[in-house]
């Protein structure tokens, strides 16, 4: 059975993914793109992670 990308999950992708700038990825990627865009877009899951979060907690 193959899973299907949930359309929430889609628009949030293109709202937050970035065109592939070596330049701007820190740590030495600028080499390797895929590790660097990878951990470019957890880094980023991740700050929204955490602002939903303190949004969700704020509201108890």
């Amino acid at each position: 059975m193959q899973e299907e990308v949930p359309f929430l999950v889609e628009e949030l992708y293109y709202h937050f993914s970035h065109e592939l700038v070596p330049e701007s990825w820190v740590g030495g990627f600028e080499n390797n793109p895929v590790q660097g865009h990878g951990l470019w877009s957890f880094y980023q899951g991740l700050k929204l992670g955490m602002r939903l979060s303190a949004i969700c907690l704020d509201q108890l």
